[in-house]
């Protein structure tokens, strides 16, 4: 079955091919046009679609521009190809998207632009041509996206975007992307063998945060697995926004898709790591382990240098995307918004597992919480220590 909200719009009855990519793209796209020109290979002569599910933090605007021309290539060939846009697809990246077909994305997905950032050195004449030659580069981006937008946006105003936040709504309203996928509705747990995974360490490691959205990408696609619940164990200090946010839309698909989702924070849910609970509040199931901590705080960035009007518009980006972000916890009853604001002017706030379910974000496991529960029902024992039999 496909996604909720992902239609096929080609006579063909074949089930699209899915591939996935996550991080800068530059020469680790090899791989993925090594892939998507084997699926060109083994599917000349059909329409079978393509489906690209992308994050990425930037990349190098001639690598991206290959991609962009694989992807034409397969339009050429009679394949509709949609992207999936699961957290970020920053500066150039979004190049991939602006010539798909149709383009889908997470409710905590984004596209972010800035002006490109050029290292340039020898004589003046050099210098400026290979300024110029930048400039040229920059405008193939310009050009996609005044395109894609049918004028709502004009080339004037892209090019003076320094550092611009566009959430996944406002994408769709200016014509960048197709439709918003809705968050989870409630899933059944099956009684069907359940897959473990665990997280375990921060979401800065990209190569990590991969292999993990990989194994989960294709777990989702074989069809044996179709309807098996998935269990994921939870330990991270936080990380990059935009790997974390890669992951929760992964999760969210795989329960549009029909697999429960268990949440199960074992050890300690900080920062970005607290958002993933409300990827199964309202769907699935959540856990906390007694002796886990949970913290919230707000944005940290790394040292910024620039002129004031551009760090105020760098400082602008990032907040949009916290804005964007924050709601998920405003979908546990207890996080309120003026708790949220409370919180944001505070360094770090560390909180208990048993507050996190005060708060409506869980439940409680564990240890302390068996003892509270043999608390609350002592066992009434008979003869020889035996339990009395129940009336």
């Amino acid at each position: 079955m496909f996604a909720k909200g992902i239609t096929m719009n080609t006579a063909s009855t074949l089930y699209r091919q899915a591939f996935i990519f996550n991080g800068s793209m530059d020469r680790g796209l090899t791989k993925l046009e090594s892939l998507i020109t084997e699926f060109l290979e083994l599917n000349a002569g059909n329409n079978r679609p393509l489906l690209l599910r992308l994050t990425s933090s930037g990349g190098v605007p001639e690598q991206i521009f290959g991609l962009c021309g694989l992807i034409q290539q397969a339009q050429a060939e009679g394949h509709e190809v949609w992207v999936h846009v699961l957290g970020q697809l920053c500066g150039f990246t979004y190049m991939a998207a602006g010539v798909a077909d149709k383009v889908y994305m997470e409710p905590t997905s984004s596209f972010s632009f800035t002006q490109m950032k050029v290292v340039t050195s020898g004589n003046l004449v050099k210098m400026a041509s290979h300024v110029a030659f930048q400039r040229q580069l920059f405008d193939k981006l310009v050009s996609v996206i005044t395109t894609r937008t049918n004028g709502k946006v004009s080339e004037a105003e892209v090019r003076g975007w320094k550092a611009r936040h566009i959430t996944a709504e406002e994408a769709v309203e200016l014509g960048l992307a197709d439709e918003v996928l809705p968050m989870p509705e409630p899933v059944k747990k099956t009684n069907l063998p359940v897959q473990s995974i665990r997280l375990n360490g921060s979401f800065s490691n990209q190569s990590e945060i991969y292999d993990l959205q990989i194994f989960i990408h294709s777990w989702m696609e074989r069809a044996e697995n179709n309807g098996r619940p998935l269990h994921l164990h939870l330990t991270s200090w936080g990380g990059t926004v935009t790997q974390a946010l890669a992951v929760y839309g992964l999760l969210c698909e795989a329960q549009r898709r029909g697999h429960h989702l268990t949440l199960h924070v074992v050890g300690e849910a900080y920062s970005c790591a607290l958002w993933f609970i409300t990827c199964a509040l309202k769907s699935g199931t959540v856990l906390i382990d007694s002796l886990a901590m949970l913290m919230f705080h707000a944005p940290w960035m790394e040292e910024v240098q620039a002129d004031l009007d551009e760090i105020e518009e760098i400082l602008a980006a990032e907040a949009a995307l916290y804005r964007q972000t924050s709601k998920l916890l405003s979908m546990a009853p207890g996080f309120t918004a003026e708790l949220l604001a409370e919180w944001e002017t505070q360094p770090d706030r560390y909180f208990t597992a048993q507050e996190a379910v005060a708060y409506g974000l869980g439940e409680l496991v564990g240890f302390a919480a068996g003892r509270v529960r043999a608390k609350q029902a002592p066992a009434v024992q008979g003869e020889a220590g035996q339990a009395a039999p129940a009336a």
